[in-house]
């Protein structure tokens, strides 16, 4: 290259001495491919012939769809991926994954001609003892995770966690006896590991980080990482693991990161896990020591490491955060990572921000205003045709979208209100953003379209997309058989008072209630200009605590009474946790026609 040749701008219009993608060799193109999605390919192929035989002899649609059964096990009876390209008709590998993405979105989408099959506990995974209850699950392609804790207030609060695989639909993996629920579950297939949350009561003990093998082996416990407290203890708000991350040039087995909050302010850390094997050899540095079951350890600043093959445990970034971050609420790729914060207690509510950090320098890229987003955040960059996107939907109702890369609020559209945090879930649905939010009895499916590529004035202006509400599922039919159930498990242990702390709080409520309407009604008509501002001021302050209050009712209301727990989904399932530890399936593969199902009524 001549170093008088002023340096090329990619933004410029190609010239003629310029390579297009056209001139690249054949096993080079080949690797692009394999990073790109199909919606992206689909798009390519369109622009030339020679393009289209490419794509065609490097034979992505047959990869895609092994991709695809292997992420989406449960798919494996749609698809045969053995049978020869001639033989699957006019277009071969691509139409068969066209045809099961028609297929699927049919099915989800609201019409008269089909109903999801719905199951009750019918499923393998919804095998408990009798005095449990399932109190939290996690759902991917291959595994099933159950949380199962006491079932009524009597009960002994004992946890205890199971894996199935749904490939076997077998139970792979128990671990009991956790006196700690578990909390903001992560789990890597890929590396066998699975992470949750310890909750430590004491104010000066830092929460820790428990470490178990995904599948079973004699001893699946790894290691228990103590989250460093500076001097008070660091409470971990919530965990996010993902595979095979780069930080800079260094690509990571797993990385989780850990957002913790101390002395009214917060860090966000994150952790890297290898899968590694500790002896004196290996570890010459530290003082091995033999506890009294005869197993040797070796003890650091985060605690103890057991010999063995067990997980090695690296800090690779932090970010300190001028706020209190929230609890449940975190997400992040290898270009950005996203948060919500709270306001302290001190001061009003209204005070929230969505944090945006730049992994690339660990540093926060944006501080954005959002109103009271308390229930949902779910990051993007799910699909790399679309802009870098987080999700959030609010107390306030509004489902709004923030484009990551500029700081700006792309939507922002009203919704039914989520009653829990765990109320929402998302998936890359062919190329879509699908969006499910769980009121108290429904579960709500939203399509978030985006345009592949968006024009430079759409850029500039808010970009437009078409947001669709495709569908409603409802537990409702099923919730009168829960009602007892819920009374039951709600009954105080022999020996309390009657009188239960939720309903209390639902009687404070209601007297406050009647007191912010009393003060209300005595604001008089201001009888001087300048006093005008002053009660309209008062007037919008005490509706906002009337909302406030109203909202309160809400969520007593939905504890009290049987509502929808947890929501997750994958192609071709949503699956509901309520709060009595029933888990609804809806099966949209198994879809019947509903003509039929009335007939057999």
């Amino acid at each position: 290259m001549d170093p008088d040749e002023p340096i090329c701008n990619p933004q410029d219009p190609p010239g003629d001495g310029d390579t297009n993608i056209q001139q690249m060799p054949e096993d080079c193109l080949g690797l692009i491919l394999d990073l790109l999605d199909p919606v992206t390919v689909a798009t390519l192929e369109k622009t030339s012939r020679h393009m289209y035989s490419l794509i065609q002899t490097h034979q992505y649609w047959r990869r895609a769809l092994k991709k695809l059964v292997l992420k989406h096990p449960y798919l494996g009876h749609k698809i045969d991926t053995e049978t020869e390209e001639e033989d699957l008709g006019k277009e071969g590998c691509k139409g068969v994954y066209k045809s099961l993405a028609k297929e699927l979105n049919l099915f989800w989408k609201k019409n008269e001609k089909f109903k999801p099959l719905t199951l009750r506990n019918d499923q393998y995974f919804c095998e408990k003892d009798e005095r449990q209850k399932i109190v939290s699950m996690k759902v991917t392609g291959n595994y099933f995770i159950t949380v199962l804790g006491p079932r009524t207030r009597s009960d002994l609060a004992v946890y205890s966690l199971r894996v199935f695989d749904r490939n076997t639909k077998k139970k792979i993996n128990e671990i009991s006896n956790l006196i700690d629920k578990p909390e903001y579950l992560a789990f890597s297939p890929k590396y066998n590991i699975m992470v949750a949350k310890s909750h430590e009561t004491c104010p000066s003990m830092p929460d820790t980080l428990n470490i178990w093998t995904l599948e079973f082996q004699s001893d699946p416990f790894l290691r228990a990482y103590h989250l460093k407290s500076s001097g008070l203890g660091a409470r971990c708000t919530a965990l996010v693991l993902k595979e095979d991350i780069f930080f800079g040039s260094l690509k990571k087995d797993c990385v989780v990161m850990c957002p913790t909050r101390y002395n009214n302010k917060s860090v966000v850390r994150f952790l890297a896990l290898t899968r590694a094997s500790f002896c004196p050899d290996s570890f010459p540095a530290g003082a091995w020591k033999t506890d009294s079951a005869g197993d040797r350890f070796v003890k650091t600043n985060n605690g103890l490491i057991y010999e063995g093959h067990k997980v090695a445990v690296e800090e690779v970034g932090r970010v300190h955060i001028p706020h209190l971050v929230q609890l449940g609420v975190a997400d992040f790729t290898d270009k950005w990572a996203i948060l919500f914060s709270e306001a302290p207690k001190e001061l009003p509510d209204r005070n929230i921000h969505l944090i945006v950090i730049d992994m690339a320098n660990m540093s926060i890229r944006h501080i954005l205003k959002a109103y009271e987003p308390r229930i949902a955040v779910y990051g993007a960059s799910l699909h790399t045709q679309e802009p870098d996107v987080a999700v959030a939907v609010g107390k306030d109702g509004y489902l709004k979208v923030f484009d990551l890369d500029t700081g700006r609020e792309l939507t922002n559209q009203r919704v039914p209100k989520p009653m829990a945090r765990t109320n929402t879930t998302i998936i890359d649905f062919f190329g879509t953003t699908r969006f499910m939010l769980g009121s108290i009895t429904d579960i709500h499916v939203f399509d978030l379209q985006f345009p592949l590529y968006p024009s430079p004035e759409a850029k500039l202006d808010r970009i437009e997309r078409r947001r669709e509400h495709i569908r409603t599922v409802s537990i409702y039919g099923e919730v009168w058989d829960m009602v007892e159930e819920r009374a039951l498990q709600l009954a105080p242990p022999p020996g309390v008072h009657a009188l239960d702390p939720l309903m209390q709080l639902q009687q404070n409520l209601a007297a406050l209630n009647q007191v912010n309407q009393a003060i209300e009604a005595n604001i008089v008509r201001p009888e001087l200009p300048e006093e005008a501002d002053r009660v309209e001021q008062l007037m919008v302050e005490f509706r906002a605590v009337q909302q406030r209050i109203h909202d309160l009712n809400q969520e007593m209301e939905a504890r009290i009474s049987v509502a929808i727990e947890a929501v997750a989904a994958d192609l071709s399932h949503i699956f509901v946790l309520t709060n009595t530890g029933d888990i609804m399936t809806f099966d949209f593969c198994e879809s019947s026609p509903i003509d039929e199902s009335i007939g057999e009524d």
